[in-house]
Formats: C-alpha cells, structure tokens, sequence
C-alpha cells in the first residue's frame, strides 16, 4: 500500500511539474521504489534509465569527508593539523585553520562558487596560464577559523589536493582504491564534462520558456583540480549502506562524521557535520550545478534511503520530498 502510495504521488507530481532523471528509495537491501524520468538527452530523445550517469555536484563532499576520515585512522592527517602541515602551499592560509574548518564549512574561506563571473575568471586563468592553487589560496578570509558556519566547496577542494600529497596518488586514484573497486562502484568516477563518458546525462535548463542544454559546472574547464563526480543512484546507494551500516569507518570516525559542529545559517533547526546536514532524525546531503540536482536523504531509524539525481536544474527537491514524505514516514523499521 505505502509504495502504491509514492507511485501515485510521482505520477501526480510529475502532471504538475516537469520531472527528469532518476530517483531511487531502499530500505535495508530492499528496493521499494526506483524510476526514471525523462530523457538523459532531450535534443537526441534518449530516456534516462536506472543505469544513467548524473554529474553529482557536491554530493561529492561526502567521499571527501568519509576519504579524510579514512587517512585520519591511517596516520596520515590529523583534523587539528593545519592544511600547510601537509601542503607547503597552503601555508599561506590564515594561522588558526584547521583540517577540520575546510571539512565543517566553518573555515572563513570565501566560497569560491560565490565568485562573481567566475567562469569568467577560471577562462581568463587558463589563457593567461595562471596557477588555480594560487588563485585558490588567495581567495578572501570571510571572517575567523571557526567563529561560524558558511558553506563553501573551497576547503574540499584543498583537501582534495592535500589527498594527492599524503597518499601519492591522484585524487580519482584515492577514491577508486578506497571505495569505488571494493563496494563495485563500477559507475562512479571524477566527471570530465569533454570527455565521452558512454551513459552520462546531458544537463538541462530552461531559456524563455524552452529546455536548452546547459552549461558545464564552472570549474569544469580546471581538469588537473580535483572535481567533482558522475555516479547512478544504485552506485550511492551502495556507497551510503557501507557508509551507514560502519563497513568503511571506525565507530569513532562514523560519530565525527555526524557530530553537529555548527546550525546552518539559512535553517535554524538543521545542523552540519562533516560534509553532511544533520535533522532531527535524517542526515542529508545535497549538490547543484548547472543542468544538474542531486540530493540524498537518510533516516538511521528506519535504515531507509532516499537518492535523486536529477538532470534538469529546474527540479525542486525539496518540494517533492516533502510530498513523499507522509508515505515513508508511515514505513515500519526493519527488523
């Protein structure tokens, strides 16, 4: 009945409100519901399927967060160290950072998707054959190493790059050894927009009332950065029940992963971890980019998980989730 329930609901939703790519909702290793909308390419009418590829934005943090923790249980970073401990060029980063700042989105660090015309600056960076770290290191000190929370995709990049000086490997490398072969991730990887990547969805928007193909993430033309990912909802899906269920972290690693540092500043009653919105009783994760939306809702209680992927920007979420919602919160915990 529940799940009849959330098939009605889609359908409904998707009568008033234009729906494209996949979502998909498990409890336990049990699939209760998994669609697809849409099309992966509206200009050559090729249908998303449950297989499609999506760009996944910052829902990417959440490998950065967990990889970070992992290299913490080896020795090889501390959360209390300072970036330039392990990087000499980010030495120049205020004194009083921390590992943990980049990680908590308390770093002071100016966001450097808030750059205004950033495409812009990134293209000029190119042709002028400027250095990104530097560009990267330089970006404003909003206010103090930990006085607050702001979010900012600038301190995961860093450790990104602080990934690649500790472990000797690229940063695709590091998280295809930790966590993409062993969990058979076979369809995750870092997303290079120009490259052909059979089964990757084109990202769409909408001009004057008409879907258009959208523009690449802004840093997509920086290829030697680590970037973001393309994953399916069945990969993440596997990714968050190792996750959750303690296969890839230490019982202490789990708790600072989802220790409430800081409130966010646009919700009161939502905190964040490291790399992750904590509720009352979900932890949740969401990303954006041009053409693309992707959210993840977890409920521990219930072991149940909720994963959009969504190749039209224009999708709200947020909206649908809280049509979805009076069916699963009806869901009776697994035994």
């Amino acid at each position: 009945m529940m799940i009849e329930q959330l098939e009605r609901t889609l359908t409904d939703y998707e009568k008033e409100s234009f729906l494209c790519g996949n979502i998909l909702i498990t409890q336990g290793y049990k699939e209760l519901l998994n669609r697809s909308f849409g099309q992966a390419s509206v200009q050559l009418s090729v249908p998303n399927t449950v297989d499609t590829k999506f760009h996944i934005a910052s829902v990417t943090k959440m490998f950065i967060s967990a990889a970070s923790l992992m290299l913490v249980e080896q020795g090889l970073i501390d959360l209390d160290e300072h970036p330039g401990t392990y990087f000499e060029r980010f030495k120049v980063l205020h004194p009083n950072i921390r590992i943990r700042h980049l990680l908590s989105n308390s770093s002071g660090l100016h966001d450097i998707y808030a750059v205004s015309a950033l495409r812009f600056e990134m293209s000029q960076l190119i042709i002028e054959k400027k250095d990104f770290i530097d560009y990267l290191v330089h970006l404003p000190q909003n206010f103090q190493p930990g006085e607050r929370w702001n979010y900012s995709s600038t301190g995961f990049i860093m450790m990104g790059y602080i990934f690649e000086i500790v472990t000797g490997m690229s940063f695709e490398q590091l998280l295809r050894t930790l966590f993409f072969s062993p969990l058979g991730m076979k369809a995750t990887g870092v997303d290079y927009p120009r490259k052909v990547n059979p089964g990757r969805a084109y990202g769409h928007s909408m001009d004057n009332g008409k879907m258009i193909n959208a523009e690449n993430d802004r840093l997509s033309e920086i290829v030697d950065a680590p970037g973001e990912l393309y994953s399916t909802t069945r990969d993440l899906d596997k990714w968050c029940d190792a996750l959750f269920k303690g296969k890839l972290l230490s019982q202490e690693s789990l708790r600072k992963l989802f220790t409430p540092y800081y409130t966010t500043t646009f919700d009161p009653n939502l905190q964040y971890g490291l790399g992750w919105f904590l509720g009352s009783d979900f932890q949740s994760i969401r990303g954006g980019t041009p053409g693309f939306r992707s959210e993840i809702w977890y409920y521990p209680a219930l072991d149940l998980r909720i994963i959009m992927l969504w190749n039209f920007e224009k999708v709200n979420s947020q909206h649908l989730f809280q049509k979805l919602k009076p069916s699963l919160i009806n869901i009776k915990a697994v035994n």
